[in-house]
């Protein structure tokens, strides 16, 4: 029979080593970008490459430089704007 902490001791060295196992196993393994929210095009959000008073893409949360947006797809003009601007926080 196997005395009761060496059986605890195997235990604990098999849940560790499942545990680098699992780690490991979502580290190394690629982005899902299946549940990637897909971009929305620029007719839809009535892009256009001129600002529109204050709202500029560069002044946007969703703007990504030097020419992307988080949402919008296809490159963007910093000076752009579009109906779904969200102005940046003021610190």
């Amino acid at each position: 029979m196997i005395a009761k902490s060496a059986l605890l001791r195997r235990r604990t060295v098999l849940q560790i080593a499942l545990g680098w196992v699992g780690t490991t196993t979502i580290l190394v393994a690629p982005p899902n970008t299946a549940n990637a929210a897909p971009k929305i095009s620029k007719a839809a959000v009535a892009y256009q490459d001129h600002p529109d008073g204050d709202k500029r893409c560069d002044k946007c949360v969703q703007f990504q430089a030097p020419d992307a947006c988080k949402l919008v797809d296809g490159p963007v003009s910093p000076q752009g704007s579009c109906r779904i601007f969200t102005p940046q926080r003021q610190t």
